[in-house]
């Protein structure tokens, strides 16, 4: 059994997976929280896979990758009593199986590797492909038809966008996060949602416009996938039609795994 971590800024997503097949067994997600030692989270972590009448004994291997550097050690040093052996860190070093251009490949987040990884090993062919992860910050990503990581476009995600909106300002409510029926609001919710929530679909829906045109192809060229918290409600607001794919980032990691160990075995 593999395990696969991705610590972003508000969640730490957790995954088992069957090493063999790839297939996803079963996952949970646990707050990001810095004030945790890494002795609460290794008994949280513990309690919930024995919840799930798993053994921690079956655990062949471990990744982890992260946004958030004061977590890092953190999660490494749980994973590495849980399965008595350093887990495999995505960054610097680890071969992702595709080349990666841009300025300093370094600095590029191991969730966004995962991603295209991911994207990658399920899209079969030689298509461009643009992946969007909307969570915390919304990312776009760029795949060329020859499969090399070309970049991404970063900006605040809808629950950033929202959060500014209420408390920046001293009259603007908080509201629920749905897709509003109109873009022209009546009260400052709908206004809001329509503000937040279509423009930022507008935003995706723009960068795959531009993507495209940077990219020399049409935008009906490119193969689209979206994940994070907020796919389902982007989902449903883009004018294009997405492919999702809700644990496309632990999915990502059990590919770079399983890739890594068959390069070592070689």
């Amino acid at each position: 059994m593999l395990m696969a971590v991705n610590v972003g800024n508000e969640r730490i997503s957790v995954g088992f997976f069957d090493e063999n097949t790839k297939e996803l067994d079963f996952h949970f997600q646990l707050s990001a929280d810095p004030a945790k030692t890494s002795d609460e989270y290794f008994s949280l972590i513990r309690s919930i896979v024995r919840e799930e009448g798993r053994s921690i004994s079956s655990l062949s291997g471990s990744i982890l990758s992260s946004v958030v550097p004061q977590l890092t050690s953190t999660v490494s040093e749980v994973l590495t009593r849980l399965g008595n052996k350093e887990p495999l860190v995505v960054g610097p070093g680890v071969k992702t199986g595709f080349p990666i251009k841009i300025d300093s490949p370094s600095e590029l987040g191991g969730d966004i590797v995962a991603n295209a990884c991911a994207a990658l090993a399920s899209m079969q062919g030689t298509a461009p492909i643009v992946i969007v992860d909307v969570g915390t910050v919304t990312t776009v990503s760029a795949l060329n038809a020859k499969h090399a990581f070309l970049g991404c476009s970063i900006f605040p995600g809808v629950q950033i966008s929202f959060d500014a909106l209420h408390g920046r300002t001293a009259q603007l409510p908080n509201v629920v996060r749905s897709i509003p029926e109109h873009a022209i609001g009546k009260n400052s919710q709908e206004s809001m949602r329509a503000g937040v929530v279509l423009g930022h679909a507008m935003m995706i829906d723009g960068f795959v416009d531009r993507f495209a045109k940077e990219m020399k192809c049409e935008p009906s060229e490119l193969r689209l996938v979206m994940t994070g918290d907020f796919a389902p409600l982007m989902l449903r607001a883009s004018r294009y039609s997405f492919r999702y794919e809700e644990h496309l980032t632990l999915q990502g990691l059990c590919e770079l795994y399983c890739n890594t160990v068959q390069e070592s075995n070689h």
